[in-house]
């Protein structure tokens, strides 16, 4: 089987999780055997990452949209293509079209009103409709990682008997429970989507407690200058640094406005932390509507006070992640490539 995977980005250059979470799909799937080489933006010297083969075109990653003739060029040869949006999916769905390929769309995200939030009326008025422009088109399936998501993808005209829902994986392994502190730790990009505004709002209403900021992005300039002196940015750390700092939060938090899964939040599981977050997703722990301060305040100040609820949380948490397997994972969507191969021929 004959696979191209297309992004707008593709390590090492990373914009957030979906870069992270594109390099795993593609690295298993060539290690189950999958001929897979990757159409991204980025420097054409670059013709492989860690054993993946790599077709960079030297553009924009938003003009990735009109880059249907370099996929078209590079599908030929394919069985499939597996696009994810947002900046490749149209063109990638329009050169399927041209050759008479099955396309798959890995729906990331769907934000749909909460560009408002994100973006401003006008701004993000234009991004629902990008947005809409994007998806919303008859791939052979659309592909998520969880429900939540799948029903945002539906409410904007998705039909439903294209999507599948398939539970990425965590490597379980590599995270551990350890000696429990008691702060607040968030790992993820330093972005208004994120929600950070709100959790140093409530760190200014818990000054006895210590927030650890883990991530950079074009915000964390403006976020450090109204932080309050309990939080502390910590910017990228190493992976090992990373596990370290998992296995001692007592809590994690994850306020985002808009948020398709956060493999953040499995890999909090896996170290046993309790979860504060605005997503919707089955964990042990408090969720909190999307710019509610007073309840992200409430939720860390309970759960601070009360160590032993949070760690029960936490060993709870760790158990559910086990459910999270990315053998699993790449075997139904290899299926799903077959199936989709198949009805197509």
């Amino acid at each position: 089987m004959k696979i191209l995977m297309t992004h707008e980005l593709f390590l090492p250059k990373c914009h957030g999780g979906g870069e992270i979470v594109v390099y795993e799909i593609t690295k298993r799937l060539k290690e189950n055997g999958i001929d897979i080489k990757v159409l991204t933006t980025g420097n054409p010297s670059i013709k492989e990452y860690k054993g993946i083969r790599t077709i960079r075109i030297p553009i924009n990653r938003y003009l990735m949209n009109f880059a249907t003739p370099f996929v078209c060029k590079h599908a030929k040869d394919v069985d499939l293509i597996h696009t994810n949006n947002y900046n490749a999916c149209f063109s990638s769905w329009l050169a399927g079209k041209w050759l008479n390929k099955p396309v798959v769309c890995w729906v990331h995200e769907v934000f749909n009103e909460k560009w408002f939030k994100m973006r401003g009326l006008i701004g993000g008025t234009l991004s629902r409709i990008v947005e809409r422009l994007q998806v919303r088109h008859d791939y052979d399936r659309f592909l998520f990682f969880g429900e939540h998501m799948r029903q945002s993808a539906v409410r904007i005209g998705i039909p439903f008997e294209k999507t599948i829902v398939i539970k990425p994986g965590v490597e379980f392994k590599k995270y551990k429970m350890g000696e429990k502190e008691p702060y607040v730790l968030f790992v993820g990009s330093l972005i208004k989507r994120k929600g950070l505004d709100y959790l140093i709002q409530a760190a200014k209403e818990l000054k006895n407690i210590r927030f650890l900021i883990v991530g950079e992005g074009g915000e964390r300039e403006r976020l450090e200058s109204t932080a309050p002196d309990n939080v502390q940015f910590l910017g990228y750390v190493s992976k090992e640094k990373l596990i370290d700092l998992y296995s001692r939060a007592l809590i994690f938090c994850l306020p985002s406005i808009g948020e398709g899964f956060g493999l953040v939040l499995l890999e909090a599981m896996a170290s046993g932390c309790a979860i504060v977050s605005t997503v919707p997703l089955d964990y042990e722990g408090m969720r909190i509507g999307i710019g509610d301060v007073d309840a992200l305040t409430n939720s860390i100040e309970y759960l601070i006070n009360n160590p032993k609820v949070a760690l029960k949380m936490g060993s709870e948490n760790r158990e559910k992640a086990k459910g999270y397997n990315w053998s699993d994972f790449i075997d139904k969507l290899v299926q799903v490539y077959e199936d989709v191969i198949r009805n197509y021929l």
